[in-house]
């Protein structure tokens, strides 16, 4: 609720006369609004929604006290029991009280009703509990004061709690809107005059009403249906401000009518059918009523989000779509106006699959029949898509089913786009920066100074006394280098070729270890066309030789391994070498150093999150490295894949002993 400013005795005191003024003329209207209703329109308190509002608004210790006089000074002019006449108003004290301390005890709730929630608490908590227990006891007071019978405290207390409740569920919003100096009029000047229209039509109906008995029963229930339909009109069109005060004007012009014939208050006090006709009007008025202010604030939630969803659309680069069986929809003019979509808003099925590359149109239309089939429960994919430009876009799709028939089949699908044009370019630049690092760290490592050193004295040494390797050593450095040298600026390149550098790297490494290294190397036949990012192996087997081999003071063996992975929906590059991490290191990161770690971003990012990486010790103790790598689909292996594990994978396969 909102605070209200303190305020000094003089005008705490005039808040409380104008509001009792305000109470007893809205007492004396709902006294006129009674007599001249005829009970075919539900008589109603307007003073029972005015004392909720003003004390929701500026507090209940100036509410309750106008209420009480109020009232007292209304029951005093209508020449009520002097027994009722000082304990009646006592009733509409506590009904206020229980009502306000539901409304502000119990529950938040928004006093500008935004959502229907705010709306349907303000009905259960304000409208009903506060009139059953204030009619209760008003009933109980008549009973005391002259002996009412049985059906008579019956009658008396529904029609009193129907005329408090239905009184709170008019007024209380529409004095709360007053008070707060809320704007009824329609947004615009066509809808003001639309509103003038309904304003006429609801004169001329309670006209009817009042003015016209002689012209029949039927009549008079035409024009009531006609009120009804207008509030519903003006409910759905302006939302909860101008329908609460189209149903206030409605029931002020029933007394202001009745007035200009004055007899009629006297004439018309019942209709055919009796009292049970009367309860039944009333609680059908109070119903419709109810009915027609809960579309309104319907109304007002739905163009809330319609708003807010809209702002969102604006704020973000993200289509909102549909599919039904009509066609395809989209919700989103600034990817109409992307993808050249103008005309109608439903796009032919034609027109959006020309959209889609060529490349991706056969999984985009086999992932929307499973979807559409119920095979899968939501669908994610990338493709790419032609602008208004002609230029290819990035889209990450997403969509679920949101409607189904009676016999399981999708009705309609709702789904996002998204341009990740820009996302999947930055990443691009990032793996071109990482393969740039890792391939000039590579290349120092095999042709720095030291590197060549080594080499060419283990040549020098050979020659002489083992030509034979001093010419292989030769012929592996040189091949080495010229493969290093000639594919620095392949991104990916195939496993064969990969191998070969690798074995280049490992015969220098050998004949100048001699027996302190020994190395195997295994792959299938059917993955040496696979792709993979260039020097990958090579970098893990140098950091095997540099980390684990090169350490240990009677050498050790490494093993390479590319096989299928267990599930055959990757390939897994499985390097284990002899040697322990080093002392104190609880992670990989220490032990792999940079070039590792740039090759663990580098895996990363070149397969979208897919693959893998790991390093640990295991009992030997040896250092095992596993990388997992998705296929790419070109270069997929036909065959079938019999299910492994990947800890056999290292025991199987042909072995070269650096000594052979």
């Amino acid at each position: 609720m909102e605070p209200v400013e303190e305020a000094g005795l003089p005008q705490f005191l005039f808040q409380i006369g104008w509001m009792t003024f305000a109470v007893f003329l809205l007492s004396q209207a709902g006294g006129w609004f009674s007599k001249s209703s005829s009970g075919i329109i539900s008589p109603i308190w307007p003073s029972a929604g005015f004392a909720l509002a003003v004390a929701l608004i500026y507090g209940l210790e100036r509410a309750f006290p106008a209420v009480y006089l109020g009232t007292l000074a209304s029951n005093l002019l209508n020449g009520e029991p002097v027994a009722f006449l000082y304990a009646g108003p006592v009733g509409y004290v506590l009904g206020l009280v229980l009502s306000w301390a539901l409304l502000t005890k119990s529950v938040r709730i928004d006093l500008t009703f935004s959502r229907v929630g705010d709306f349907g608490k303000f009905v259960v908590l304000g409208c009903l509990p506060g009139p059953i227990l204030a009619g209760f006891y008003g009933v109980m007071v008549l009973h005391l004061s002259e002996s009412l019978s049985a059906s008579q405290m019956a009658s008396g207390y529904l029609g009193y709690v129907q005329t408090n409740a239905f009184g709170t569920l008019v007024f209380c919003p529409f004095f709360l809107f007053v008070l707060r100096r809320q704007d009824f009029r329609p947004p615009t000047t066509a809808g003001r005059y639309e509103m003038l229209g309904y304003s006429l039509a609801l004169a001329a109906f309670v006209w009817v009403l009042i003015n016209g008995p002689d012209l029949g029963q039927s009549v008079r229930f035409v024009s009531i249906g006609g009120v009804l339909m207008l509030s519903l009109l003006v409910s759905i069109r302006f939302g909860l401000r101008t329908a609460t005060l189209f149903q206030a004007m409605f029931i002020f012009l029933v007394p202001a009518f009745a007035a200009t014939v004055p007899s009629r208050l006297v004439e018309m006090r019942t209709v055919p059918g009796g009292e049970g006709f009367q309860l039944s009007a009333h609680g059908l008025a109070f119903i419709s009523s109810l009915g027609c202010l809960l579309v309104a604030a319907f109304r007002d939630e739905l163009s809330s989000l319609r708003m807010k969803f809209a702002l969102a659309l604006s704020s973000a680069d993200l289509c909102v779509w549909d599919w039904s069986p009509s066609g395809w929809a989209c919700h989103t003019p600034s990817w109409k106006e992307k993808f050249g979509l103008t005309g109608s808003r439903m796009i032919p099925e034609e027109v959006l699959r020309s959209l889609v590359h060529p490349d991706d149109r056969d999984e985009f239309e086999e992932n929307f029949r499973q979807l559409a089939e119920s095979e899968i429960p939501q669908w994610s994919q990338i493709i790419r898509m032609r602008d208004a430009e002609g230029r290819w876009a990035w889209i990450q799709l997403d969509a679920k089913p949101v409607r189904r028939t009676a016999d399981d089949e999708i009705a309609a699908v709702a789904g996002v786009m998204r341009d990740i044009t820009g996302e999947r370019e930055a990443v691009q630049n990032r793996i071109t920066a990482i393969e740039t690092e890792a391939q000039l760290r590579t290349l120092r490592s095999q042709i720095n100074p030291h590197f060549l050193f080594n080499a060419l004295n283990s040549v020098r040494a050979l020659i002489g006394r083992q030509d034979s390797k001093a010419k292989s050593m030769i012929t592996s450095l040189g091949s080495l280098l010229r493969e290093v040298l000639a594919g620095r600026d392949a991104k990916l390149q195939s496993v064969e070729k990969e191998i070969e550098i690798v074995r280049d790297y490992l015969e220098v490494e050998a004949i100048r270890f001699g027996d302190r290294l020994r190395y195997k190397i295994e792959c299938p036949p059917d993955l040496l066309s696979q792709r993979v990012p260039g020097m990958l192996v090579l970098t893990l087997v140098e950091n095997a030789v540099k980390h684990g081999v090169s350490k240990l003071e009677k050498g050790g063996s490494i093993e390479i391994v590319i096989a299928h992975a267990p599930d055959s929906g990757a390939l897994v590059v499985f390097v284990v070498n002899d040697g322990p991490l080093l002392t104190g290191e609880s992670d990989s990161k220490t032990y792999s150093g940079q070039g590792l770690d740039n090759t663990r971003e580098r895996i990363l990012l070149a397969t979208e999150g897919r693959g893998s990486f790991e390093i640990h010790e295991i009992p030997g103790p040896r250092v095992e490295t596993i990388v997992l790598l998705p296929f790419d689909e070109r270069y997929r292996p036909n065959t079938k894949v019999r299910r492994t594990d990947i800890a056999e994978l290292a025991g199987a396969g042909e072995s070269k002993d650096s000594g052979s």
